[in-house]
């Protein structure tokens, strides 16, 4: 029965009204969202709105400093909120016109969806440009519309398995939505047409080309009008990095490492990710050891394989995975070391973990982009480590830190613990049965937006074509051929597959220390325990800075 409330997260609840797109419930997304933002309770920091559904993500550890069980506290809320929603709350009009090409070589799935729906590939551009679409949602990437509905003599199911990567301005097809991917990304839409736009530029004062109530109209374009229209490029002054008088050198750039912290919030409802360490325990641990403050950012290397050269003396700290040596001597990770002038630390990977994380004495500086130093290279928001980049130090200290450390993760364990996703119950009684038992694969497709998992196929019981909906870090979706993927720290907002499960947010850490090739498991858990688990986790983590 609608409306339906449920948890997401440990930090996170959805309300949803229905399973399709219906623009009375879309108002009551708008409505209550509206209210929220009105009137946000204390531990509030941003809702994720969509087609027919809106997720609130809180701060479970500032909520349970006055009420035992937050979820049930936001909850309440909401549904005290719920009775007020009655008044509508409309956008602007705006219309966009959006230049697409429709050559082959940019709609790739152009031929597939006209034989799968019986038409033709020219009636298919016809019926595409045809109508007006509403833009519903932001999600899966900053600047990621949302758009419907489609003419239902072009609607198409996602591809079953989702492309490795599918290119900046793809114009794509998911059911009866279009939308436009404004990155480079993978990404299971049927790609039938390609924009030159810029749908998401973070160096402009507003980013996104298309907001929330937008109404878009496609036009067709000649390849060379595509061409004539891309090559126009903004003349952005050249960055280069400065390496004199810098405290730090990256000599090696190692396999991937950039700079972290606790990631970038309120951003969520424009498909910006939340970002961040990967292993927050490591992270905050690293920074507490050397008396930074708690958003202090540290440096994740990946697969070890980065050396830098210190020009002057520090404090520094290594945690997570990983093994480390200052001028050639390994030295223990989770405890405090010196480095003086021309020394040389370097990181190599080992079976304890995939991800080493360098805490220095004030936090290394770093432009700040929508409120975090995190580096997000795929938005074009920072970069990964590169040879003779120069590492500067901030004054991101905290007298109040106790230098104190956490329990590493339990190195080398491959269970985790998972509570039941929303779309638990789609699954057939044998594979929930195997969701639980069996060992999972990691693929070699792991980075920090997912893991995909290899295992015999799980299956639902019907065929649903789902609304794109909120998902987070730790949610574990069920792609079209039976296989999962683990969502990480720069995963989309918003999703299209099943969620069958999320994984308790106090075993992440765990997670983001596995390796492609290690064999996984799930082991069952309420959302109760969940909770409770990541209480006491965030409870300890907060004692070390306060």
């Amino acid at each position: 029965m609608y409306p339906k409330i449920f948890p997401l997260a440990e930090t996170a609840l959805t309300i949803e009204w229905g399973a399709h797109i219906d623009d009375k419930w879309h108002q009551q997304v708008i409505n209550l969202n509206f209210l929220l933002q009105q009137k946000p309770f204390e531990g509030f920091l941003e809702t994720v709105p969509a087609y027919s559904s809106l997720t609130v993500f809180y701060q479970a550890e500032l909520i349970a400093a006055t009420h035992a069980h937050p979820f049930l506290f936001v909850r309440n809320y909401v549904e005290e909120l719920m009775q007020q929603a009655t008044t509508g709350f409309y956008y602007p009009e705006n219309i966009v016109a959006v230049p697409v090409c429709y050559e082959d070589e940019f709609g790739p799935d152009l031929h597939f969806v006209a034989k799968a729906r019986g038409i033709s590939k020219e009636q298919l551009i016809a019926l595409h440009q045809q109508k007006n679409y509403k833009v519903y949602m932001m999600g899966f990437l900053p600047g990621f519309a949302y758009m419907g509905v489609l003419d239902e003599a072009i609607a198409c199911p996602r591809k079953p398995t989702p492309r490795a990567k599918v290119e900046a301005g793809s114009v794509g097809i998911a059911g009866n939505q279009t939308g436009i991917y404004p990155l480079s990304s993978p990404g299971g839409w049927q790609i039938i047409g390609q924009t030159p736009l810029r749908l998401f530029d973070p160096e402009k004062a507003n980013p996104f080309l298309l907001k929330p109530g937008d109404t878009v109209k496609f036009y067709a374009i000649s390849k060379a009008a595509f061409f004539q229209t891309k090559n126009i490029k903004a003349d952005y002054p050249e960055i280069l990095d400065i390496a004199d008088n810098a405290p730090a050198l990256v000599i090696k750039p190692g396999v991937y490492a950039t700079l972290q912290d606790q990631g970038r919030f309120g951003f969520r409802a424009f498909g910006v990710p939340q970002g961040g360490a990967m292993d927050l325990l490591a992270h905050h641990t690293a920074n507490a050891l050397v008396g930074n403050a708690i958003h202090a950012a540290t440096i994740e290397c990946a697969m070890g394989g980065l050396i830098i050269q210190f020009k002057n003396e520090r404090l520094i700290a290594l945690t997570g995975g990983g093994a480390a040596f200052i001028n050639q001597m390994e030295v223990s990770l989770y405890q405090v070391h010196a480095v003086y002038a021309n020394d040389i630390l370097e990181l190599q990977f080992n079976q304890q973990g995939i991800r080493t994380y360098i805490a220095v004495q004030g936090g290394f500086a770093a432009e700040t982009s929508m409120n975090s130093k995190s580096a997000s290279p795929m938005l074009g928001i920072g970069s990964a480590l590169k040879k003779n980049t120069a590492l500067f130090f901030g004054n991101d200290f905290s007298d109040s830190t106790t230098k104190a450390t956490l329990p590493a993760a339990a190195a080398g364990s491959k269970i985790v613990r998972v509570f039941q996703g929303p779309e638990y119950h789609w699954m057939t009684a044998e594979s929930k049965r195997q969701f639980y038992a069996q060992n999972f694969s990691l693929s070699n497709r792991c980075d920090r937006m997912g893991y995909h998992l290899q295992a015999a196929p799980l299956h639902i019981k019907e065929p649903h074509d789902m609304l794109s909906s909120a998902v987070t870090k730790g949610s574990i979706q069920l792609t079209p051929n039976g296989q999962l993927i683990i969502l990480m720290s720069d995963c989309q907002t918003t999703g299209g597959y099943p969620r069958v499960g999320q994984i308790a947010a106090a075993d992440l850490p765990l997670v983001a220390q596995w390796a492609p090739g290690e064999s996984v498991s799930f082991a069952r858990i309420s959302f109760a325990e969940a909770e409770a688990l990541y209480l006491k986790q965030q409870q300890n983590i907060h004692a070390l800075f306060s």
